[in-house]
């Protein structure tokens, strides 16, 4: 009787302790993955030459794409067309419309419609790059085997021109997209085509569409204010001429 009574103690205290140690392990294995660092983003550094002309080609090619792909990306700037609403002393509103920053200062249209421009121009250039990089891989796959003992630590720029170019995939076209809809919208206003304006606005600002901010910005300014901005921003729009060049067919 002793016995069994102890065995229904025992069997009850395990039946206790057996899921709080599960549950202990899986708050332990959660809290691990939660404290998992995240994936650092993969940078490009420019290794000695090796001397073989193929492989040495590949790490040219890497290290070029590498380069446009930073410039790509350090040359963008987010403008947008606004609605200003010109508030003179009497109170009375006057509604513009004008190329302003993030911070709502008045820009030059023609210097932001070119410097989108240049970068939709730029865009298939950098492409091609990407898919000649592609085909110098394997080439440079090949190669490594006449390396040596040089193969083990070159071995792992094999996997560079494919991260670079899933890099410059993604990261450019999304530039890209943004660019040449930002040109149109400046365009469109440059021709006083408003409706067009305010209709390519969603375009330009169509990945803030979910978070219901992509009407057209307001901005409130004081004329004085406007007028001394509007000087500066007339004079570097005559000091950066833009033929009347057409924004290409975008490129898938």
């Amino acid at each position: 009787m002793k016995k069994l009574l102890a065995f229904i103690a025992l069997s009850m205290c395990l039946g206790l302790i057996i899921p709080t140690q599960a549950s202990t392990f899986i708050d332990k294995k959660e809290k691990k993955e939660k404290k998992k660092k995240a994936k650092k983003p993969y940078v490009w550094v420019m290794p000695a030459l090796t001397g073989n002309k193929d492989f040495d080609d590949y790490l040219k090619l890497c290290d070029d794409l590498n380069n446009k792909i930073v410039a790509y990306s350090d040359s963008i700037v987010f403008y947008e067309v606004a609605e200003i609403h010109v508030i003179d002393e009497s109170g009375e509103k006057d509604i513009q419309y004008h190329v302003v920053d993030s911070a709502g200062n008045l820009r030059s249209a023609n210097k932001a419609f070119q410097q989108n421009f240049d970068l939709v121009m730029a865009y298939p250039l950098i492409a091609l790059d990407m898919t000649n990089l592609g085909l110098a891989s394997t080439s440079a796959s090949l190669a490594l085997a006449d390396l040596g003992l040089n193969a083990i630590s070159y071995g792992k720029y094999i996997k560079a021109g494919p991260i670079l170019i899933g890099r410059g995939g993604k990261e450019m076209k999304e530039i890209y997209k943004r660019a040449r809809a930002q040109a149109k919208q400046i365009k469109a206003l440059k021709e006083g085509k408003i409706d067009d304006v305010k209709a390519l606005n969603a375009e330009v600002n169509a990945s803030d569409v979910e978070a219901g901010t992509a009407s057209m910005r307001v901005i409130e300014m004081q004329k004085s204010d406007y007028d001394s901005e509007l000087e500066k921003v007339t004079q570097e729009d005559n000091e950066t001429p833009v033929s009347n060049e057409e924004i290409p067919e975008e490129v898938v």
